[in-house]
């Protein structure tokens, strides 16, 4: 507590004498100060680079993308007025807005949008993720200024999914600063401009006074706020905390152990947001023994009580998740629900008839005969995350009954994914966040399994392969989910991954807050129209 207690004086210190509620002591400004746990400050803020959402989150202040996912879930228009597709979804039209200029002058324009995609794809940049969402593009054909065809060697029905998260970039100042460099010289045509970036401590953007309110989202012409700053709080109790001391006007990712502070208060405001996906999700390796043997991923999900977790962890305000999609996702499988219910009794039988017996009565099992394993090796695995290892540790207590010996283990980022193209590991912390099912063939497809892909557990199956790729050409929406659903099927049969709990995003927000509105998906929010009221 002396820890988070100082933390919050040094926080108060920064911002100013008076916290958030003087504005940080500029007369007259309109200064928001966000406050971001800071677990989640990304690696780069160059989206065509980061491969995690909080960084996207920074570009959206800074670029408008093509698209926008809107606050129903609509597809809204960005810097794009207008899209079509081709019956075969191989041809993707985009007319472009005109009068509309880059924050360094550069127009925007056909040939900037086909210089952003080819810097993305470009194998010097190194995206994943954004590479992976904008799929593979055989040319960039620029018909006009305003008008630019995105042709793809295969169907590609998420484009629109792909380019509502991919900032379009000043081809001049990327080419300029080069990829070493642009992440701190960021210039887009957003409402915000890049002040500076203080890694470990915070992110400052300042209004472009010549935003043209190129964006659906917008109600036209420069931001209300003068300048925005991103805290990365380290201490829980601060993050909890910092709104209600006045240190922040937003906290977001509040730990739910501090909600109650802020709901039915008259002077702030809990705004919940959820997020159709995978959730805090669990894949494993299933490549070499002991995780290759279906009895004993089957008995890890039923040695598993989520409920009990969270109501422990969370008093109850997470979502249990059953299956490869959670519940809030539009295709939800609700067969997953019926899949491996908690049955401790069930896990002790699958790991008994595997060999898995303690017969040193030290309380943790041993191999006999388990083909693969060495007799008498212990049962022993790995749990790696980036964050929330306290779900790690309420299933290390749960397997620990059943003679598991679990290591819970929090890596950064850049060395998970290091973990992964190494195969070097049991159980990792993989989180996909989309409202289009196109994640399980991100996921569970197996031509993914490469350096820089998704397809982390190493598991080959022809009839997977085939099912999620069929996501990749089918557009009709309800067809998608069916397809969605004998995928989320067969992924269950094979107990490829131990599902966990969804997170909702919780903001804490000061009721000077006016017209701050979040995304469809919880994690996104727009500060286009926000203001500070005195």
């Amino acid at each position: 507590m002396r820890i988070a207690l100082s933390s919050l004086v040094v926080l108060g210190a920064v911002i100013g004498c008076g916290g958030a509620g003087n504005d940080a002591g500029v007369p007259g400004e309109a200064h928001l100060i966000l406050a971001w746990d800071g677990s989640r400050e990304p690696a780069t803020l160059d989206g065509h680079v980061e491969p995690y959402q909080p960084g996207w989150l920074i570009d959206s202040f800074i670029a408008d993308p093509l698209v926008v996912l809107g606050p129903n879930g609509d597809y809204i228009a960005g810097l794009a007025l207008d899209w079509t597709s081709s019956e075969d979804a191989r041809t993707w039209t985009f007319t472009l807005r005109e009068g509309v200029s880059f924050q360094d002058g550069t127009p925007f324009d056909a040939a900037a949008v086909k210089y952003n995609v080819e810097r993305i794809l470009a194998p010097e940049t190194q995206s994943a993720e954004m590479a992976a969402h904008v799929g593979p593009v055989a040319r960039v054909e620029i018909l006009d200024d305003q008008r630019v065809v995105l042709h793809y060697e295969v169907p590609w029905v998420t484009v629109l999914d792909a380019f509502r998260r991919v900032p379009i970039w000043s081809p001049t100042a990327a080419e300029k600063w080069g990829l070493a460099e642009f992440h701190r010289h960021l210039i887009g045509t957003g409402p915000f401009l890049l002040d500076e970036w203080v890694p470990n401590d915070h992110v400052t953007l300042v209004k472009w006074s010549d935003y043209g309110g190129w964006n659906a989202i917008s109600r036209g012409g420069p931001a209300h706020l003068d300048r925005v700053t991103i805290r990365f709080i380290g201490e829980q109790a601060v993050l909890g905390n910092v709104v209600k001391t006045g240190d922040a006007h937003i906290a977001m990712n509040v730990p739910s152990t501090y909600i109650e502070d802020y709901r039915d208060s008259d002077d702030f405001r809990l705004i919940t947001g959820f997020q159709a996906g995978s959730g805090l999700s669990m894949t494993m390796n299933t490549r070499n023994p002991p995780l290759s043997h279906l009895e004993l991923r089957q008995a890890l999900l039923y040695g598993v009580n989520q409920e009990a977790i969270n109501e422990l962890l969370y008093d109850g305000n997470f979502l249990v998740t059953d299956g490869p999609l959670n519940e809030i996702h539009p295709c939800y499988w609700e067969g997953n629900a019926d899949y491996y219910p908690h049955d401790p009794d069930k896990a002790a039988a699958l790991l008994e008839g595997m060999g898995y017996v303690d017969r040193d009565g030290d309380g943790i099992r041993e191999a006999h005969g388990v083909d693969g394993v060495a007799d008498e090796a212990k049962l022993e695995l790995r749990w790696t995350v980036l964050h929330y290892s306290e779900i790690g540790e309420a299933v290390q207590s749960q397997w620990r009954d059943l003679g598991i010996d679990l290591n819970v283990e929090v890596i950064p980022g850049p060395v998970q994914l290091e973990r992964v193209n190494q195969r070097n590991f049991d159980l990792m912390y993989e989180r996909q966040r989309s409202p289009d099912p196109m994640l399980l063939d991100m996921v569970w497809n197996s031509a993914h399994d490469v350096v820089g892909g998704w397809a982390w557990g190493g598991f080959v199956d022809a009839e997977l392969d085939a099912t999620v790729g069929q996501l990749r050409t089918v557009a009709d929406p309800k067809t998608r989910c069916e397809i969605a659903k004998r995928a989320q099927k067969i992924i269950m049969d094979n107990a490829l991954m131990l599902p966990t709990l969804s997170e909702p995003i919780f903001y804490a927000v000061s009721n000077r807050v006016v017209d701050f509105e979040l995304s469809s998906e919880g994690q996104f929010f727009f500060l286009h129209n926000t203001r500070l009221e005195p």
